[in-house]
């Protein structure tokens, strides 16, 4: 199954989920909202009622006694002295009616006010005129019943109080002379109301599936949208596939995917410059090995041809070039060996200032020879968890790579000291310089300069890729800058955590 159609499925089942949830809920708000309705006009007609009732329990002479001292035994015998005849028309009256309706089907207005009420006795406390209540009630109405302030039946339904829920006391003369009880409906069981619930449910219904609609049209276009970018992940992992490392995507996102598009973009420029180094190692390899090869073969033809005399000046000259191209093969060698992780490194306590100095004494003839002045100033004992001979090997490759770029007379000065639990070590010369770009690409095998300082003596241009991966090897940093002293300035850092392994 394609990423799009997953998406696809994924927006709609979650739409659906969210959707079936809502109107669900929905329906239930709205059933628990009807029935309150319903009992809420319930109690309005149960307030109706009670100012019908009130006003026949002031027109009994019976209640004209004092209420302050009325017993709820004496209201009582007021309720049922009370033509019991009278309270159930009253109670009959105010019974919600079913709707009627036209032959149309639309709905019958309710039937007009009846009277007003009779006057009252002074001091009692009623409602307004008694009028049918204004109000759409209920098409069958719940059980209602008349109750004296001892709780003592009189008349309507007897209602099991365990049921009761809406209930309305009647107040006459502040004090409290009867209740009115009344079931509160439950259930919706009239034909109107059921049809209207299912109409509610139909039409619930039909927007929820409009909404699924929608919702799965924008899911649609949601899914081919976003997975644009991914379709352009996908073109430019193929282009990578094929070799072409020359295709950019070109990012106009900030997202995850923007990122990752950079990103992209950024492997295939370092594997375009992987690609264009390869091919300029392999041709800067097969130069400086065929330049030595060339001289051979010419030397070799000439006394072949008895052009040259073979005699031990011929033969130092032919071991010169043997000797340069081993020098190269071994470079390479070792080069290889430490990019595979395959040269062996025995780190035991050493002592750097020594074994620099001891390095400084065995080519102080070669610098003085080739009239270079060495100035030193190394902090004794300093030491360091390293490989010796690898650190000697660094200090060789560092001090030859001054020796065969500065000019004479010139001036190579070596400074080694410990700060902060780190070793430094500096190697300053004089010109010619290099620049901050070209400083960059030193450490880069077999690179060639532009300016003054290219390659004068035997060496391949290995020799400051060797440094780099010892020092690294160490855990250390190496870094070339131009020198103050108008050459090269080769800097190097080796931390000092190695020395307690």
């Amino acid at each position: 199954m394609k990423i799009s159609q997953k998406l696809f499925l994924a927006f709609v089942g979650l739409t659906s989920i969210v959707l079936i949830a809502t109107l669900s809920l929905a329906r239930w708000s709205f059933d628990q909202g009807f029935l309150d309705y319903i009992n809420g006009l319930e109690q309005e007609r149960l307030q109706y009622l009670s100012n019908e009732l009130l006003a026949l329990y002031a027109a009994n002479p019976v209640s004209q006694t004092d209420p302050s001292v009325m017993t709820e035994q004496q209201s009582t015998r007021v309720w049922q002295s009370i033509n019991q005849k009278a309270l159930t028309q009253a109670i009959a009256l105010h019974a919600p009616r079913p709707q009627k309706y036209r032959p149309d089907g639309s709905a019958m207005p309710p039937p007009r006010p009846i009277g007003d009420n009779p006057p009252l006795g002074p001091g009692s406390q009623l409602g307004p005129p008694r009028r049918r209540p204004p109000f759409a009630s209920p098409p069958s109405g719940p059980p209602t019943g008349l109750y004296s302030a001892a709780q003592q039946f009189i008349v309507g339904a007897d209602i099991d109080h365990a049921d009761v829920l809406i209930s309305l006391p009647l107040i006459f003369d502040d004090q409290v002379v009867g209740y009115l009880y009344s079931s509160p409906i439950r259930d919706i069981e009239s034909s109107s109301a059921t049809a209207f619930s299912q109409q509610q449910r139909w039409t619930s219904m039909g927007i929820g599936l409009l909404c699924l609609l929608l919702a799965s049209a924008i899911a649609w276009w949601l899914s081919r949208f976003l997975l644009i970018p991914v379709k352009q992940v996908m073109l430019g992992v193929s282009y990578l596939s094929q070799g072409n490392y020359d295709q950019r995507l070109s990012p106009q996102r900030t997202d995850e995917l923007g990122q990752l598009m950079a990103n992209i973009d950024h492997l295939a420029l370092t594997l375009s410059k992987n690609r264009s180094a390869k091919n300029r190692w392999l041709a800067d390899i097969s130069h400086e090995l065929r330049t030595p090869l060339s001289i051979l073969c010419g030397e070799i033809d000439a006394i072949k041809a008895g052009i040259r005399t073979f005699n031990h000046i011929q033969l130092i000259s032919l071991e010169q070039e043997v000797l340069r191209m081993k020098h190269l093969v071994d470079d390479l060698y070792e080069l290889s060996l430490s990019d595979v992780g395959g040269l062996r490194y025995h780190f035991q306590r050493v002592n750097v200032s020594e074994s620099l100095q001891s390095t400084l004494n065995s080519m102080a003839t070669s610098l003085q020879d080739k009239g270079l002045t060495l100035q030193s100033k190394l902090q004794p004992e300093v030491y360091l968890s390293a490989d010796m001979l690898r650190l000697e090997q660094l200090f060789i490759n560092l001090l030859m790579n001054s020796m065969a770029y500065t000019d004479s007379p010139g001036v190579i000065d070596v400074r080694l000291s410990q700060q902060n639990k780190t070793m430094i070590l500096t190697i300053n010369d004089t010109k010619p310089s290099a620049s901050i770009e070209e400083c960059e690409h030193l450490f880069e095998p077999l690179y060639r300069q532009d300016s003054a300082r290219t390659r004068r003596g035997s060496g391949a241009g290995l020799g400051l890729t060797i440094c780099k991966n010892i020092v690294e090897a160490h855990d250390g940093t190496i870094k070339a800058i131009p020198s103050p002293q108008g050459g090269l300035c080769i800097e190097v850092q080796l931390p000092m955590h190695r020395e307690s392994l």
